[in-house]
């Protein structure tokens, strides 16, 4: 007798990417089809999409994650058996690439090592052990987004893949929240050295060595922030060391926000009150003055100082929120970073080089150089914000949002070149009254603070870096719960692994 049943084929399994399910979720919010038609789309059973509906923000929070690492092929959400272990590692890598340091795959494994043994004695682990093999750094490097690369010069190239896959991802997020060019901000660090010259000094023919006068490393922090098109321009952050400067008057009659730390490096209890006490108000007001929506996106670069412990920052409401950059990208779309943070430390040194020719000239260079202020400094930084022009920032802005300003492009390179021959004749003018002599190279790396203490460190340092001991107790809860969820953004320029 003949067999009329028919077989239903066995659909061959797929297994997608974390990326690829957020679409199906998106698509089925978006009332594109039913669960059956996008199940057949991507080759998944209706049951597997109503699986992933259930489980949709565990599983864009991450996916946002790993997209943050520059990962964007993840297919699991599972955590690894000693998670701790690598978060922690994942954070001393970024300080070490921070401060321009190599750091080898036997050094990956004997610190990984160094800090399991932390997590242990603080309760974590404990009776269990792990051998940190070549396939285990190997897997690690791919968990976290970590590529190994040799070191050409002095300057490692940015993530030019993670920039581009970001475009599309704040792109999305300003379509969802509606905003306008107006309500999109974007602040960041950088250091600034008040009395440090660019020259260096003469060596005279009958001279076996040169005795230049001390060099006055002295180090401030500050942080401009803005919106894209340069309408509303929050007054300068201020780091400095003293809680009560005696040179200074009150924070309220000051042009800048002033704030202390110990080293002066931004702190993430520091950055937590700029945004909440003078942030938030500074957009509600400038919205209402506006007429709009009191609601904004900050961009930010994933420093571990911005966030919340390890959670991300907003506003009360919900309206004025938060979006990070992925690591290793700042050199390549931060807006504050592409111009408008060089150019406020060129007005700022134009300014100090005027006040040291034109100046006391009856006394010694180095007595000038005594004579100026905290105060003048922060005056001067302040002038050369506010001299900042909406057309260098709305330019600042093209590598990472559209549209395209529609100032002359051409406009901000020509002052600048303008400026920089300003600055080589102010320069010159040291140079004679000083007895130094300085090159146009020690002139960009000036004007861009490029200063290294005597063992050839990096000086430049901006946010708060923490210890081993440190990294360790915030994993296993012990004290300060540093890194609960993020593990440590930290801002850093070079590639995230090298060796």
């Amino acid at each position: 007798m003949e067999n009329t049943s028919t077989t239903k084929p066995v659909r061959k399994h797929t297994t997608l990417t974390l990326a690829e399910k957020v679409r199906i979720i998106e698509e089925i919010e978006g009332g594109l089809g039913t669960h059956e038609s996008i199940g057949r789309k991507y080759g998944v059973a209706g049951s597997t999409v109503t699986r992933f509906l259930q489980n949709k923000s565990a599983l864009r929070l991450k996916l946002e994650q790993y997209q943050e690492h520059g990962i964007e092929n993840r297919k699991t959400m599972k955590e690894q058996s000693f998670s701790l272990v690598e978060k922690a590692l994942y954070v001393w890598i970024l300080q070490q690439r921070e401060a321009g340091i190599i750091v080898t795959s036997e050094i990956l494994r004997a610190k990984a090592a160094l800090l399991f043994g932390l997590i242990q004695e603080r309760g974590a682990y404990v009776n269990q052990n792990i051998t940190f093999s070549d396939g285990w750094a190997r897997r690690f490097k791919h968990r976290f987004g970590l590529r190994v690369k040799r070191v050409v010069g002095e300057k490692v190239s940015a993530d030019v893949l993670a920039y581009s896959n970001f475009k599309p991802t704040i792109a999305m997020r300003i379509d969802s929240m509606q905003l306008k060019e107006s309500q999109i901000y974007n602040a960041d660090e950088s250091a600034i050295f008040f009395k440090l010259l660019a020259s260096r000094t003469v060596v005279m023919s009958n001279e076996r060595r040169a005795y230049g006068r001390k060099i006055n490393k002295t180090r401030y922090t500050f942080m401009p922030c803005c919106n894209a098109d340069g309408s509303n321009k929050l007054k300068l952050m201020f780091i400095d060391t003293a809680a009560k400067p005696r040179s200074l008057p009150t924070n309220d009659m000051l042009p800048v926000e002033y704030y202390h730390s110990k080293k002066a490096w931004m702190t993430r209890e520091l950055f937590r009150t700029w945004f909440f006490k003078h942030f938030v108000p500074a957009v509600r007001t400038f919205s209402t003055q506006q007429g709009l929506e009191p609601k904004a996106l900050l961009v930010l670069d994933n420093c571990k100082t911005h966030y919340d412990g390890g959670e991300r920052l907003e506003s009360d409401d919900g309206l004025i929120q938060i979006i990070y950059l992925p690591p290793n990208v700042t050199s390549e779309c931060q807006p504050m970073d592409q111009s408008v943070i060089n150019a406020i430390k060129t007005r700022y040194k134009r300014k100090l080089m005027l006040t040291l020719v034109l100046e006391n000239e009856n006394l010694p260079f180095q007595d000038r150089l005594k004579k100026i202020t905290l105060l003048q400094s922060v005056n001067w930084l302040s002038e050369a914000w506010d001299e900042i022009t909406p057309s260098t920032i709305r330019n600042s802005w093209k590598k990472l949002i559209d549209p395209v300003p529609d100032e002359k492009m051409n406009t901000v390179e020509q002052v600048e070149k303008m400026t920089m021959t300003d600055m080589k004749a102010l320069a010159a003018s040291i140079d004679a009254s000083a007895g130094t002599s300085t090159s146009d190279t020690d002139l960009e790396l000036w004007l861009t603070d490029q200063v290294y203490d005597a063992d050839n460190n990096p000086a430049w340092i901006t946010h708060q870096v923490y210890s081993d001991e440190e990294i360790s107790n915030g994993h296993v809860g012990v004290s300060d719960p540093m890194f609960k969820i993020t593990c440590g953004r930290i801002k850093f320029s070079g590639s995230a692994y090298v060796d």
